[in-house]
């Protein structure tokens, strides 16, 4: 068995800081064993997040959208042997088995066919695989390839681990930003579940939100099935739903509030994250302003956009605003367009509502766009 090569356990370290440079360590695991490329993976009850070798990212999103992912006997049975190592097609299946397998032949239809793999259990509760692709005419992955790599799966355990607190601490850090304004806020699962909460959305529990055992619960009815929607719309494709906010009526010994659904897509999602989007309740007791830097660093804004967010929150309207900045009206529009994209609000009156704080948008109001 070869040494362990001290720059692949470096690069394994450094994408648990840096996520974008899992597609360099999976090309470096599939050189060294003759591999076409590789994908990692979480396999959670909630959603796949995945990120492949470039080769092989076309293949691998084939693979996704013909729906294999949720009938795959390859994770299913390597999940459960819970080998703390690598394996092989050949270790979990004979070979008629595998010719038999519907997965199998459609994948070397496509270009692959011969995978060598491992699950690691991440405490957070998803399961990460590390999957090494080679093509069918290649020939199967050998044990002597498996132990190989087993001399860098201490390492990309802890790597995992390391990641996945990354990512719940980021949760933690943005809900705990929130506070600071006086936010009511949680990061909350693509299933519902609570992620992270500050002590604001705590202390509207159990008035008007709930840590119910299927997730979250608002206790006001048609609220609680638009947010069950939403989830469920975000499941269905995570990376493009928009924001939301709802309106949620007084009620004895309550006065109104709006729950403001803010997406987390793209970058800010990597593989490890389950959150589907952050919940944010504004109140009648909620009128703190906050700055344009702590807006423009909560909700991705540019300065500008964070600018006009914040002129609008002060009641400055369109014309306003421009006048203030020195620019077109019609730069102002289009930068409140993308703050309304970034903010899951489609209002002027509900994007003040997010930055104030404000107790509710007045029944029959006209929407305003940008």
């Amino acid at each position: 068995m070869s040494s362990p090569d001290e720059s692949l356990i470096d690069t394994i370290y450094e994408a648990a800081h840096i996520p974008e440079l899992w597609p360099t360590l999976l090309d470096r695991l599939s050189e060294r064993t003759d591999a076409w490329g590789g994908m990692l993976f979480t396999a959670t009850p909630e959603a796949t997040r995945w990120v492949a070798s470039p080769q092989t990212t076309d293949f691998f999103s084939q693979f996704l959208a013909a729906g294999w992912m949720a009938k795959n006997p390859l994770v299913e049975r390597g999940v459960r042997r819970e080998h703390a190592g690598f394996l092989t097609d050949l270790d979990l299946f004979t070979h008629d088995e595998l010719d038999a397998e519907p997965m199998y032949d459609y994948m070397r239809r496509i270009g692959g066919g011969w995978h060598l793999g491992t699950a690691i259990a991440v405490p957070n509760g998803d399961t990460l695989v590390i999957n090494i692709e080679r093509r069918h005419a290649q020939g199967a992955f050998l044990r002597e390839q498996a132990e190989d790599l087993d001399l860098y799966r201490p390492h990309l355990a802890r790597a995992a681990l390391l990641a996945a607190r990354y990512t719940q601490s980021r949760y933690e850090a943005t809900v705990g930003d929130l506070e600071a304004l006086g936010l009511a806020a949680a990061a909350v699962s693509l299933k519902g579940s609570l992620i992270a909460c500050n002590a604001g959305f705590q202390a509207l529990m159990p008035s008007l939100v709930q840590d119910g055992p299927s997730g979250l619960v608002v206790t006001h009815q048609t609220a609680q099935a638009q947010v069950q929607a939403y989830l469920a719309r975000t499941r269905s494709a995570p990376d493009t739903a928009p924001g939301a906010s709802i309106p949620i009526p007084a009620e004895p010994g309550r006065g109104p509030a709006i729950l403001h659904l803010v997406p987390v897509s793209g970058a800010a999602r990597d593989i490890f994250a389950r959150t589907a989007c952050l919940v944010v309740i504004t109140t009648a007791d909620t009128e703190r302003l906050p700055s344009s830097r702590l807006v423009q660093g909560l909700f991705d804004l540019t300065p500008a956009e964070a600018r006009v967010a914040r002129d609008i929150a002060r009641g400055l309207g369109v014309p306003e605003a421009a006048v203030q900045a020195g620019v077109t009206e019609g730069t102002v529009r289009s930068q409140l367009k993308a703050v309304f994209a970034k903010t899951g609000t489609s209002r002027q009156a509900e994007l003040a509502a997010l930055l104030n704080g404000m107790s509710q948008i007045r029944r029959g109001e006209s929407e305003e766009t940008p």
